[in-house]
């Protein structure tokens, strides 16, 4: 743990945070703070109830900036990036970016206390259901023998999910 995030959790004032979110009092509201004792709040909330967190925000820039700083103080965060809508120009889309969310989702669904950071655009765009995107999984392992055809017919169902 944080030093810094192993001091906050000894605060009056943040046990009392900690004890309203336990007792799921609602809304709570923190004033004052500056965006690096912010994301320390955040840390120290996901580190000592061992609950997920997701923090909206309103762009990607900005996104990007929040993962990164709270990667400072913990690593159990993921970035969950926007779909790429890209109708002009297939060239200039980034191929990459489905692989960054397919990977993202994966760590959201292996992690239990996770911080999750995103944009309003991420979110409000259609992904497939777990059930989905999971039954399609392919495991390939050396050595073993696997029908191509199988295979096959499971790459051509991925590559229809859109993610």
């Amino acid at each position: 743990m944080n030093t810094i995030i192993g001091e906050l959790g000894k605060s009056a004032k943040f046990i009392d945070l900690n004890n309203q979110i336990q007792a799921k009092k609602s809304p709570i509201q923190i004033s004052g703070l500056t965006d690096v004792g912010m994301l320390q709040v955040i840390s120290a909330i996901n580190e000592f109830d061992k609950k997920p967190i997701c923090i909206i925000t309103y762009n990607e820039i900005q996104a990007k900036k929040i993962y990164e700083d709270i990667k400072y103080y913990q690593d159990k965060v993921v970035l969950f990036p926007k779909k790429e809508i890209v109708t002009y120009d297939y060239i200039a889309e980034s191929k990459d970016l489905p692989y960054e969310r397919i990977e993202s989702l994966n760590k959201i669904v292996q992690k239990k206390n996770i911080i999750i950071v995103t944009t309003i655009e991420a979110i409000m765009q259609n992904i497939p259901s777990k059930e989905t995107l999971y039954q399609n999984q392919i495991d390939l392992k050396i050595g073993g023998t696997y029908n191509l055809e199988e295979i096959k017919q499971k790459l051509i169902k991925l590559r229809l999910l859109k993610i």
